[in-house]
């Protein structure tokens, strides 16, 4: 007879380490196959997830799952940092106006459209005013994995590296702006404009201020490390993982000052250490640092796409209550509007700003990704919004899905197309 001598939450913490290393193993070799019949593999990946998910609920435990959001926060952490180290300010120089035009332009776009479709049938403003919101986020994830794993290189894949980064400062902007409005029509208040841009630019300043703090410091310990030490690059990447980890720690702690409570976005933070740290550096101590980050993350970045179609089908599972035929066609308005809304919004932005034209006719294709910005906001409107933060949520999270299952096809395609795909 089997006998379990560990304490329940003790039991329940290996369960959920025995399911992660099925989501690595699994989602490895689903990411291959896929690949192998030209599709992209962080769609094997997520497909794979949906699957595990689907057999965790039918097992009744969906709730290991839970336990392993560690790992996709330390994951989004490693994603903000590769796109960070990407934003050298010699390249940034160059596209740098270019970039902050288009990533407005694009992202004000996605809001209005997708806030002008949802208002066509009949939604209520205050949810579409935050459903808008959220419309402009764009999951950095699949777009960094599938530009370093194919090597792409050129106009495009300049332009939209640095883009997906300032993408969600904007994002958190207006959603922390759109949702004080949607708040405050909701319950028939009002606020100032400050009352409504106050959290957000708390958000960003002090997550900009610990990013450069702790980029700061990981850039000196690597400074003082003789080119010639034999442990070099193990110093390296103790250094950047330190980094990583401790900007992920304190986006998702916070902290408060005095009465007041700070919240920081957990892809800024580790996205500007990126920049601090890959500035502070020579290029090839940089290039090296990124280099052996690379092969350290990649397992992680596996149980990231996994878990994330794992966690979808949990969440599904988690809201049974809900009426699904009446959200399927505020779903289909959201996605068919924000896809408009970004892809006429990159171009437009691109056409102003007389962009190469590889960029004008492909960038809007590659924004379409959504994942865990956006996952965030909606579950931050779950718990603001009552009953109607529930219908929010239901629509990012089947949206969120298609997105991710199809919007990596996009963007490899349109790499592909603009002839930046080096492998």
């Amino acid at each position: 007879m089997y006998l379990n001598l560990l304490s329940s939450e003790t039991s329940m913490s290996y369960e959920s380490l025995l399911v992660l290393a099925l989501v690595l193993l699994l989602g490895l070799y689903s990411g291959r196959w896929f690949e192998k019949i030209k599709l992209p593999h962080i769609t094997g990946y997520i497909i794979m997830g949906v699957i595990i998910g689907g057999i965790l609920v039918f097992l009744g435990l969906d709730e290991t799952i839970e336990h392993l959001e560690i790992v996709s926060s330390v994951a989004l952490g490693f994603i903000a940092f590769g796109i960070g180290t990407e934003l050298e300010f010699g390249k940034l120089k160059k596209s740098g106006k270019e970039v902050v035009v288009i990533t407005i332009i694009q992202a004000v776009m996605a809001s209005v459209v997708t806030i002008g479709g949802l208002l066509l049938i009949g939604v209520s403003l205050p949810i579409a005013l935050v459903l808008g919101a959220i419309a402009t986020a764009t999951a950095p994830a699949p777009i960094m994995l599938l530009t370093r794993k194919y090597k792409a290189r050129g106009a495009l894949t300049d332009t939209l590296l640095p883009l997906v980064g300032m993408d969600d400062a904007v994002g958190i902007m207006l959603f922390g702006i759109l949702l004080s409005v949607a708040i405050s029509l909701q319950g028939g208040t009002g606020l100032s404009v400050i009352q409504m841009l106050e959290g957000p630019l708390l958000e960003l300043v002090f997550s900009a201020l610990v990013g450069v703090i702790i980029g700061y410091i990981a850039a000196k310990l690597i400074k003082a490390i003789n080119s010639r030490d034999s442990q070099k690059e193990e110093v390296f990447l103790g250094v950047a993982v330190f980094a990583v980890f401790a900007t992920v720690a304190f986006a998702k702690l916070g902290f408060h000052i005095g009465h007041l409570e700070i919240h920081l976005s957990a892809i800024l933070t580790p996205m500007i250490m990126g920049i601090t740290l890959t500035n502070s550096l020579s290029r090839v101590r940089a290039h090296d640092v990124n280099n052996i980050v690379e092969s350290f993350s990649a397992p992680i970045l596996i149980a990231f796409f996994t878990l994330a179609g794992a966690e979808l089908i949990v969440a599904f599972a988690e809201n049974t209550d809900v009426n699904y035929s009446s959200i399927i066609g505020i779903t289909a308005v959201y996605i068919t509007f924000r896809i408009i809304g970004k892809m006429y919004g990159a171009f437009l932005g691109a056409k102003i700003m007389n962009s190469q034209r590889n960029v004008k006719k492909y960038l809007g294709l590659c924004l379409l990704p959504q994942a865990g910005v956006a996952l965030g906001m909606a579950y931050q409107a779950k718990s603001d919004f009552g009953e109607s933060g529930i219908t929010i949520l239901i629509v990012v999270l089947i949206a969120t899905l298609i997105y991710e299952l199809f919007g990596p096809i996009g963007v490899k395609y349109s790499l592909h197309k603009a002839n930046e795909i080096n492998i």
